[in-house]
């Protein structure tokens, strides 16, 4: 009896082992698939983030268009200050988002963000209507330089997604 008792624990030791070791490896396929969502999550943020800077960007760009297509003299009546928050929008949403711009030893994030800010400063202190369409033209001319740099990330993060 002693013996038959001995087989049946021997037994259920086993079948439980046996369970132990499927459960085991359910929970390891758990944790990969949450750990698969949370990086499809991460990604899908930055992504996110990089398509309202992109909208920002445009926005920029369709608000200073005007200056790099028209002479000084159209240029009167044009309320620059306004077309100049809306770059401002652009540039401060740039700087939060700086750390997707960086490599190794420089921020390209950084670098046009001074770029326009100074620029910036200058074409909304000025009420000269040659030197607001000369810095409105440079300042169409930085955003639009960092359109592909902007272009490419969010080609990367959209691929990384995928």
């Amino acid at each position: 009896m002693s013996e038959l008792i001995s087989w049946i624990g021997s037994i259920c030791s086993i079948v439980g082992a046996i369970i132990a070791l499927r459960q085991a490896g359910i929970a390891k396929n758990s944790a990969g698939i949450a750990q698969s969502i949370k990086i499809q999550l991460s990604s899908h943020r930055v992504t996110s983030e990089l398509s309202e800077l992109q909208v920002l960007l445009n926005a920029a760009q369709n608000s200073f268009n005007k200056y790099g297509a028209a002479s000084p003299a159209q240029l009167k009546g044009i309320d620059h200050n306004s077309d100049a928050q809306v770059v401002l929008s652009f540039i401060n949403k740039l700087k939060s988002l700086r750390d997707y711009f960086s490599d190794h030893s420089d921020n390209v994030a950084d670098d046009i963000y001074e770029e326009i800010n100074s620029l910036l400063a200058d074409f909304r202190s000025t009420t000269a209507a040659k030197n607001i369409s000369g810095n409105g033209s440079k300042i169409l001319t930085a955003i639009t330089g960092f359109s592909p740099h902007l272009q490419r990330e969010l080609t990367a993060q959209k691929e990384h997604t995928v």
